[in-house]
């Protein structure tokens, strides 16, 4: 049997029970990024595993199998192929097993989602798919979809997750740094899925007092409370039928967290001071900037509310870590903005192109906006140079710059130390303005220091002719230390 498996694609091997329980799930598996193998039992299982360990990626087994029982070829199949992810199903729902650990897959049954599982189990291994080097050559990445702008394989990675998610309503939960573009990701899920047409609800869990939070997503009934003059449906039943975010889930109070676990297990609520139970059919989408993973060992999350929400987990990458993706969404905010204030786009430098593409950006793209904005505003219609961005974004910039930056290549006759210190002065305070504890601060030397430099090089306010136009600054200005 399997002689010779020709495998392009992840390989998921289905070992079936006596009651052939998960014989229709081959017909289930997309094939364009799976490869569905279904054997009808453990041995068929094994002597798969035995001669193909290498190429299975995703083992889908039932604990309660006859012959050896979905235990016993669980212990057997970890040990050929323990590189592979074991699905075990079970009455009491179904286990995820990677890496050593096991994790509660709760998500929606084998049979309503079962690509959307495959994707999540996918993601979480690192999975890629075999032609992905072929497709490269005649597709190139793509810069933008849906809502979401970039070309970078991380962010490509996503925009492939998300299209096979398009015909699914399984629930995904967002992780990513502040300002990665979270909600974006969110909105082009909607955007791309059947519920397009049905309304997109966004609310953040961290925003809103707990006190109110049950009323926001729940409603309530006239009369339910002191406040409570009149009727109002909460945001399950403003987005029935569509999509609900639930941004910054990890600031959900523990109370409303038991409360959330039962609705999307049931599918239903009830709404403060009301006794009828009223049906949901929303798609949810849940985004957090904490590590849920720490926030569950630590106690200050529901460890059966994180597995119910990462059926597919979608990491996003910070800005720092996919640079090619600076430019586009530089010129897609310098062009927005610019038509928004009615200025014409302006023109950056060379020198400032290169600087933000050097900067870490701890804000991540919303940073990257903020800084655009802040440009257009304090110099319209006028070139853009070093000297008019955010202080703060010059002088961490300056101190990323590589030393082998500063000389490609040095002259035939070398170059004078001094003469490389003196000149690093004077453009070190080019770039403050003058202001020369700032200096002092992104040259790493005291005040003292960077005084006693100056005289030495005639470089004083009244000594040098570049320097006229520069700001000194009074020794009493509070910077201590010991000189260098």
């Amino acid at each position: 049997m399997c002689k010779a498996l020709k495998v392009e694609k992840p390989l998921v091997l289905i070992v079936d029970d006596r009651y052939r329980t998960f014989q229709s799930l081959p017909r289930l598996v997309s094939s364009k990024d799976f490869e569905p193998l279904w054997v009808a039992d453990e041995d068929q299982g094994l002597a798969v595993l035995n001669s193909h360990a290498n190429t299975v990626s995703v083992i889908i087994i039932d604990i309660n199998s006859a012959g050896m029982g979905g235990g016993g070829f669980f212990q057997q199949a970890r040990r050929i192929a323990p590189h592979a992810a074991i699905l075990i199903a079970g009455p009491m729902g179904s286990f995820l097993y990677q890496n050593g650990g096991f994790y509660e897959y709760s998500g929606p049954g084998l049979k309503h989602d079962f690509n959307a599982i495959l994707m999540g189990i996918a993601q979480k291994m690192g999975l890629k798919d075999p032609h992905e080097k072929q497709q490269t050559k005649l597709d190139k990445p793509r810069q933008c979809f849906g809502v979401m702008i970039g070309k970078s394989q991380g962010i490509n990675a996503i925009y492939r997750l998300i299209e096979n998610l398009t015909h699914t309503s399984a629930t995904v939960l967002i992780q990513g740094e502040s300002g990665t573009g979270k909600e974006l990701i969110a909105r082009t899920i909607c955007q791309t899925s059947t519920r397009n047409n049905y309304p997109f609800v966004a609310i953040n869990c961290g925003a809103i007092p707990a006190n109110l939070m049950e009323s926001e997503l729940f409603g309530h009934e006239r009369g339910a409370f002191t406040t409570a003059m009149q009727q109002r449906k909460g945001k399950f039943e403003i987005a029935s039928g569509g999509t609900l975010f639930l941004d910054e889930i990890g600031d959900l109070d523990k109370a409303l967290q038991v409360k959330l676990l039962r609705v999307l297990q049931e599918k239903e609520f009830q709404r403060i001071g009301g006794n009828a139970t009223l049906k949901t059919d929303v798609r949810i989408i849940a985004a957090t900037n904490l590590d849920l993973k720490k926030a569950v060992k630590s106690g200050q999350f529901r460890d059966d509310l994180f597995y119910r929400l990462n059926v597919v987990p979608i990491t996003i990458p910070p800005l720092r870590d996919r640079k090619e993706d600076i430019p586009l969404l530089l010129n897609h905010f310098l062009e927005v903005s610019a038509r928004e204030m009615d200025l014409p786009v302006p023109v950056l430098t060379e020198e400032v192109k290169d600087l933000l593409l050097r900067y870490s950006y701890p804000g991540n793209v919303r940073e990257l906006a903020n800084i655009v904005e802040r440009i257009l505003v304090t110099c319209p219609n006028r070139d853009i140079t070093i000297q008019d961005l955010p202080e703060e974004l010059r002088q961490k910039a300056i101190t990323a710059i590589p030393f082998t930056c500063l000389f490609s290549q040095l002259p035939e006759g070398g170059i004078r130390l001094q003469d490389v210190e003196k000149e690093l002065l004077v453009k070190t305070l080019e770039m403050t303005k003058g202001n020369k504890l700032a200096a002092a601060k992104i040259l790493g030397i005291t005040r003292r220091r960077l005084y006693l430099r100056l005289s030495e090089y005639g470089l004083s306010t009244s000594g040098c002719h570049r320097m006229l136009h520069l700001t000194d600054c009074p020794v009493t200005d509070g910077y201590t230390g010991n000189p260098m």
